[in-house]
């Protein structure tokens, strides 16, 4: 046998008699960690044992009527609100997007103001959407609140001036064109039925949280034609083909909000599916006008099919 295989052999023995040796040795016990004391938190027994109030209303101070209200304050909250250099608070749109506002109006206790009807009023091309059906929704409820939406118009600064009394707010709306952003613009489309057009319809939401629209004569007698839009596209299914789709006025960003609101966006279906695409995309189907939804659609076309795009830019 050669040497180097037989002090190989040792080597081996060895190091599996001392690993059998670990083995059969049991290990030392483990130090118990020393005990750290509590920390403290300045609050007493009493008051760690309290339970959370249970609702709003547990810790909410009752609400003032509007009519006797003192010293009023309106706190006016919008998606991507900023406050520019001049302390204006302003949010950057794009053209027939929606923004949606919520006013907090309190009196000089702290309270909320019930029952306020504040006047809001628009410089410039942009407009008003209130969200609720009733005229009760244009007044603060018993937490001070209030909501709507604003329809942004052409390219511009366009200040909303909230009022209530002695009580002043304002929004300014920096809209910015789809093509100083970058996109093709669906009124660039010859023959396409504007954008503008279909943000006429007055949709209000019902108590059950779906839509009711009306409808003014020129979108009304729409309904069953045969019509061209040019938009783009938000699939609904995970799929290269789309059947079903919406087409938006202005490019989606976040699947959780429809731009343009809902008269911004169409319901299409397309029985041939149409590739998804990122791009201004144009069709034509047969378009129908929605008056009662439990889905939030105001506008459906079907039998979509993909069309040229005659006078793009």
């Amino acid at each position: 046998m050669r040497i180097d295989t037989l002090a190989a052999g040792l080597v081996a023995l060895c190091v599996w008699a001392v690993a059998q040796a670990q083995a059969d040795t049991p290990p030392a016990p483990t130090p118990a960690p020393e005990q750290a004391a509590p920390p403290t938190t300045g609050l007493s027994a009493a008051e760690l044992a309290a339970e959370p109030p249970e609702s709003a209303a547990d810790w909410q101070k009752p609400p003032v009527a509007a009519a006797a209200a003192k010293g009023v304050v309106i706190s006016l909250y919008a998606e991507g609100a900023y406050q520019d250099a001049q302390g204006a608070t302003v949010v950057d749109i794009l053209e027939q997007d929606y923004a949606y506002v919520a006013l907090e109006l309190h009196d000089a206790e702290g309270r909320p103001v019930q029952g306020a009807e504040p006047t809001v009023t628009v410089d410039g091309g942009s407009r008003v959407q209130w969200l609720a059906e009733s005229a009760a929704g244009r007044r603060s409820d018993a937490l001070g609140m209030l909501e709507f939406a604003l329809v942004a118009g052409p390219m511009n600064l366009d200040r909303i001036r909230i009022a209530f009394g002695e009580a002043r707010a304002e929004l300014r709306l920096n809209i910015i064109s789809l093509a100083a952003a970058g996109f093709a613009d669906p009124a660039s489309i010859e023959g396409a039925l504007p954008w503008a057009t279909l943000a006429r319809a007055d949709v209000r939401y019902r108590e059950d949280g779906g839509l009711r629209t009306r409808f003014p004569p020129e979108l009304a007698k729409l309904d069953g034609q045969v019509v061209t839009l040019a938009g783009f596209m938000l699939p609904l299914e995970p799929e290269p083909q789309q059947r079903h789709f919406l087409l938006t006025s202005s490019p989606p960003s976040c699947f959780f909000h429809v731009p343009g609101g809902p008269a911004g966006a169409v319901e299409v279906r397309a029985d041939k599916g149409i590739a998804v695409d990122w791009e201004l995309l144009v069709l034509r189907g047969r378009l129908e006008t929605v008056r009662e939804s439990e889905e939030g659609v105001v506008y459906r076309l079907r039998e979509a099919k993909k069309a040229e795009a005659p006078g793009a830019d």
